[in-house]
């Protein structure tokens, strides 16, 4: 029993993690936009900049995250990313200059990639200990649930207040949901373990690694650019608030996703599961450009929302299989990987639609690089690997 009350602890903890530092502090960015854009003064170049600069941030962190985590330890690296995330959060409210705020979303761009990956690896381990390895995706529902909630109280919040105010207000509700996070924090390493920095692992070997981190680096291209488009794409088919609401659709299949494909990939075994998120991702993202209808538009969303942090659990979970003694290391480079594609997406993006007029040329690429990053897992599936092998030579 007491097992079972602690496994739910550092479930929470993660799940409100993630929601704290990706659901809110990345993504509250998607529909505070436009009202900060009039407030602040920004335009359409400076918002780009700002997400840019996010992304950054996160790239920075991912690949400073493992190194971080042996120092510090999980734990004390989650205390350090979630105060940078709530203080950025609400600070992004208090000041209303370019510089300053370009700043904030590079700091909260480090933070959320610091949460994630300690995150990931404290939860992960924690699991792996008690051997309820297909729970893991219970955690991973905390971005699409931060998505949802960032998304129904940026109305209200912008009603009541305005783009800075509603800054401060989910700056000082993230603060209010730290406490379960001290549930995961109990069952997280605290003090940094100096023994086993010297005996570093390495990282694992082979092409069916190096394929893994490939397809995981395409999968942030392809992403980040239907993340940072969906709305605008969808604003040629709904009104303002439909297409808002389009973005909450994602969120609201994105929250059971990751653990509905979790127990996929039991089933069928984690690269077969991993490749049909690919290639049903890469539908969604091209749907509503063959059909530019609300039928078309939503199930798009329904389909991105509903595969992209699968994706992000199953590869994740393989590839820190690999090396149990050292997950957090393997998902800092993966996730840093994946924040590689997610900086060169958007540039690509901006640049083809400037030029087109439309985002269909940049669906396409997008929806072109996540079915090729199915297409590069494909050989290894059907050699029958599976999440728990060790890579081959």
């Amino acid at each position: 029993m007491e097992e079972k009350v602690k496994i739910r602890a550092v479930l929470l903890g993660g799940f409100v993690v993630l929601l704290i530092a990706m659901g809110v502090g990345r993504f509250a960015y998607t529909p505070l936009l436009p009202p900060m854009m009039e407030q602040y003064g920004f335009d359409a170049d400076d918002a780009g900049l700002l997400a840019s600069l996010n992304y950054l941030g996160y790239l920075v962190g991912a690949f400073a995250a493992g190194a971080l985590c042996r120092v510090l330890g999980e734990g004390r690296l989650l205390v350090v990313g979630l105060a940078l995330s709530v203080l950025s959060t609400a600070a992004t409210g208090l000041f209303l200059s370019l510089s300053a705020v370009g700043l904030l979303r590079l700091v909260a761009g480090l933070a959320s990639a610091f949460c994630f990956v300690a995150a990931s690896g404290a939860v992960l381990n924690a699991l792996a200990r008690e051997g309820r390895d297909g729970l893991a995706g219970l955690f991973y529902g905390g971005v699409g649930f931060g998505i949802v909630l960032s998304g129904l109280l940026a109305v209200p919040l912008l009603e009541q207040f305005n783009a800075t105010g509603a800054w401060v207000a989910l700056g000082l509700l993230s603060a209010l949901l730290l406490w379960p996070v001290r549930g995961l924090l109990h069952g997280s390493p605290v003090q940094p373990r100096r023994k086993k920095a010297a005996a570093k692992p390495p990282l694992p070997r082979g092409g069916r690694f190096y394929r893994l981190v490939a397809a995981y680096g395409l999968e942030g291209f392809g992403y980040i650019i239907t993340g940072t488009f969906l709305v605008a794409a969808a604003g040629t088919v709904f009104e303002a608030a439909g297409a808002a609401g389009v973005w909450i659709v994602a969120g609201c299949a994105a929250i059971p996703s990751a653990f509905l494909w979790s127990q996929a990939a039991r089933r069928f075994g984690a690269l077969p599961s991993l490749i049909a998120a690919y290639f049903l991702q890469a539908i969604g993202i091209a749907l509503p450009v063959f059909f530019p209808n609300p039928v078309g538009v939503t199930l798009g969303a329904l389909l991105f929302g509903g595969t992209f942090m699968g994706i992000v659990g199953m590869a994740l979970a393989t590839g820190g299989s690999l090396l149990p003694a050292g997950r957090a290391r393997v998902i800092g480079l993966m996730t840093g990987i994946y924040g590689i594609g997610q900086i060169i997406g958007p540039f690509l993006a901006g640049f083809m639609a400037a030029r087109t007029g439309s985002f269909d040329l940049s669906l396409i690429v997008a929806a072109t690089a996540v079915c090729a990053g199915g297409l590069l897992l494909l050989p290894d599936a059907l050699r029958g690997a599976s999440s728990s092998s060790s890579p081959a030579p």
